[in-house]
């Protein structure tokens, strides 16, 4: 087990690999209902060239009508996030609160952006800090799923008059209710297509920023830091979008697939002894694609055949970080394979 989040262990051929959050489930299911092999390339010299930083026009365009604001094409989540801390650094904001558990690599990249942050197990305390100057919530959480009254985050952040950035790849309705209507919230909203829709390798995320003096930083940061985002990912990225919108009834089907999936997935870990990994019953509810979870006295991840990553870099020792995207099979070897790991 490691301490770091790397993005592609090297492991023995006969593990599975479960702390790297790649959410397989997700694009097992939408290759189900949507056929990504006849896109077609406009302008395919075009493709070869150095990309506008700013973004392929139409993809652009329906990602604003989408959300009502403008948006920054990134080259992943992780560099929307290191624009946002760009922007706050610009606006003069020293020291971030957060929320423990954290994503793992926050405080690096935090600390790469010449940003401080602290820390507290809740929100109320969190947001109550006298010291702080801005908020970052991530909601759903990574790694726990805790998914907090949104509104209520954001009018306290006005009321202190501190910037928020919500980190939202995993704001949809494969990972939240649908009850929730997924509205806009803070200064700045980062999506990843990698959590939205499975696919990785695109390496696109996006910011919505409803705050301009937002949107002209992380503009800057993305014009600065690369020469934009492959038109090639771009342009499929607004291939599929548009065949959603087309096809809404296929779209629902897929949410409502892969939510009932992941809830499926949730509920057999709960067959796992918990002198392995202690499952609360509570966690079937939570939101996102993680499972965080106490590690017993039996808990052998060598033995069992299964890489996780420890809890000691999310900000809580003793416990572990738990990727489960999987589909039915997946998940009953990796149940079958903790168990027998006990004895």
């Amino acid at each position: 087990m490691t301490d770091i989040l790397p993005t592609k262990p090297n492991l023995p051929a006969d593990f599975i690999d479960c702390s790297v959050g790649e959410p397989h489930l997700v694009r097992e299911v939408l290759f189900k209902y949507f056929n990504l092999d006849d896109y077609v390339m406009p302008q395919p010299e075009k493709c070869w060239e150095y990309p506008s930083p700013f973004g392929y026009k139409p993809l652009v365009q329906m990602l604003e009508d989408k959300h009502g604001h403008p948006v920054v094409i990134t080259n992943g989540a992780k560099q929307a996030l290191g624009a946002t801390f760009y922007a706050l650094k610009k606006i003069n904001k020293q020291l971030v609160g957060m929320v423990t558990p954290y994503w793992a690599l926050l405080p690096q990249l935090l600390s790469m952006h010449g940003l401080q942050y602290t820390t507290s197990s809740s929100m109320i305390n969190s947001l109550s800090s006298s010291n702080i100057d801005s908020f970052l919530l991530l909601a759903p959480n990574n790694p726990d799923g805790q998914f907090p009254i949104l509104s209520a985050v954001e009018d306290a952040c006005k009321s202190l008059k501190l910037p928020l950035i919500h980190d939202a790849a995993y704001y949809t309705h494969i990972y939240v209710p649908r009850t929730e209507s997924l509205k806009t919230y803070g200064d700045a909203q980062i999506f990843s297509i990698s959590k939205m829709f499975g696919l990785s390798g695109l390496r696109i995320g996006y910011v919505v920023c409803p705050n301009p003096e937002f949107y002209n930083y992380v503009r800057e940061y993305v014009e600065h830091m690369t020469v934009g985002v492959s038109i090639a990912s771009q342009v499929f990225l607004a291939d599929l979008i548009n065949k959603m919108k087309n096809n809404p009834d296929s779209t629902l089907k897929f949410e409502e697939e892969c939510s009932q999936a992941l809830s499926h997935v949730k509920r057999s870990m709960l067959e796992v002894d918990k002198e392995v990994l202690d499952i609360p019953e509570s966690s079937v509810n939570n939101c996102g694609m993680f499972g965080f979870f106490k590690t017993g006295p039996k808990f052998d991840q060598q033995k069992a055949r299964l890489n996780f990553i420890s809890g000691t870099p999310f900000g809580m020792p003793g416990m572990i970080r738990m990727n489960l995207a999987w589909n039915a099979v997946q998940i009953k070897e990796i149940v079958k394979r903790l168990n027998e790991s006990r004895e």
